[in-house]
């Protein structure tokens, strides 16, 4: 089946499962560059994975993304401008950091990331790519299209309802995995990812 002819009626467990998760394991491969995409609780679930890989070893700079602005405990801010704090918080040296600051998606977070990286990092060749564990799919096919010159890694961070091991546990959880799965449609139709079988 296509993931494009998913709906509420002919999806199952499984299939939001290998959709969202199945093969998306960090391997802890190095990067040229960490590209960390914006959201609400991206200062709290994502930002400590990036610092674990910058502290590891495993890539020497971070682009943090997201125009969008949000209530965070810190105030009114730009997701971008969270993140950055959170990431000088946990010990990222400001110098490594890289701010994305207007974009409103996860598809703009992308492409205004390539221009960020063709312009400071020329000889960039692998990105690894953290976002949550149930966005990491559709993350990933975006920048399959957008950053198409670079080998992406996924590193997917564990939020509090949405794991692979406890997303079917809560209605939340399902709310969430079930709404995640049937976006990906929309953005086939409007050609910011490819379909595939699923």
């Amino acid at each position: 089946m296509l993931v494009s002819e998913l709906t509420e009626q002919n999806i199952s467990d499984e299939i939001i499962d290998k959709l969202l998760f199945e093969g998306l394991e960090y391997k802890g491969d190095n990067g040229d560059l960490i590209v960390v995409l914006g959201s609400k609780k991206a200062p709290i679930y994502r930002m400590p994975v990036a610092e674990r890989l910058y502290h590891s070893g495993k890539s020497s700079k971070i682009i943090v993304c997201g125009g969008k602005v949000r209530n965070f405990d810190s105030g009114k801010v730009p997701e971008w401008e969270a993140m950055k704090n959170a990431a000088l918080h946990l010990g990222i040296k400001a110098e490594d950091i890289l701010t994305e600051e207007t974009s409103m998606t996860t598809y703009e977070n992308l492409v205004n990331a390539e221009k960020i990286i063709r312009s400071n990092f020329p000889g960039c060749k692998s990105i690894i790519l953290v976002t949550t564990a149930y966005h990491m799919r559709r993350a990933l096919k975006m920048a399959e299209k957008i950053l198409v010159k670079f080998n992406i890694i996924p590193c997917p961070a564990n939020d509090g309802s949405t794991r692979r091991n406890t997303w079917f546990k809560t209605d939340k959880g399902r709310h969430t995995a079930l709404d995640e799965c049937m976006k990906f449609g929309y953005y086939i139709r409007n050609g910011c990812i490819d379909d595939f079988e699923i």
